[in-house]
């Protein structure tokens, strides 16, 4: 809670955004089992199968699909964005291999990908303050900062003027200040597209080469 929330007190918002998910992933299922029913055509199954077949193993399959779909985005951008870091580090020929270029761009969470949630990239950002990044860019690409100001005045710390601190989970996590202080949070979709991903990592590689060479 913010303080400001008696205990106990239920995020109505939140439960009906979770039921209306479930409603639209139950009639994207539908949808694939009508198409499928199409494709079978007369001589398919008949009516005594549906009750067999059931709505679970529907519900699951459909899961599975998106979230092969959703990891295969969040690696995409989590790759996006270590070559756009590979691009920096090499003009500024800061470093003399390959393996320690990519240690400015460094995922937080399980070293397993499979372990992480497949529609989730959590990415600490060496050198760079993730609240003054996304004071710049939150109107374009929807992300959060996993690092905090203590000033209400977001102006304020984007322009360095408060110094930046970082949430209790990433030192839970034992992720190095350097990377929580640049951590950014983002999650992908089971429609979000190639090009959807190019886009974000190329805003947010923008921003922070800014904040690296500014």
């Amino acid at each position: 809670g913010t303080g400001f929330d008696k205990g106990g007190t239920e995020n109505v918002p939140y439960i009906v955004g979770m039921g209306r998910a479930a409603e639209l992933l139950l009639e994207e299922v539908r949808v694939d089992e009508e198409e499928a029913e199409e494709d079978l055509g007369e001589g398919g199954e008949n009516d005594d199968h549906e009750e067999e077949r059931g709505k679970d193993p529907l519900v699951v399959e459909s899961w599975k699909h998106h979230a092969v779909h959703m990891e295969n985005m969040r690696n995409r951008l989590l790759t996006k964005l270590q070559e756009g870091f590979d691009e920096f580090q090499s003009r500024q020929n800061n470093y003399a291999s390959k393996a320690e270029i990519a240690v400015l761009v460094r995922p937080n969470g399980p070293s397993d990908p499979k372990l992480r949630l497949p529609n989730t990239l959590s990415v600490g950002l060496k050198g760079v303050q993730s609240g003054a990044l996304l004071a710049k860019i939150g109107n374009i690409v929807a992300c959060s900062a996993g690092s905090a100001c203590h000033s209400t005045d977001s102006t304020s710390c984007a322009e360095g003027h408060v110094a930046p601190t970082y949430s209790n989970i990433l030192k839970c996590m034992n992720v190095e200040p350097e990377y929580a202080i640049g951590t950014l949070r983002l999650s992908v979709g089971p429609f979000t597209t190639k090009e959807d991903v190019d886009m974000a990592a190329d805003v947010i590689v923008k921003e922070a080469l800014r904040q690296l060479e500014g």
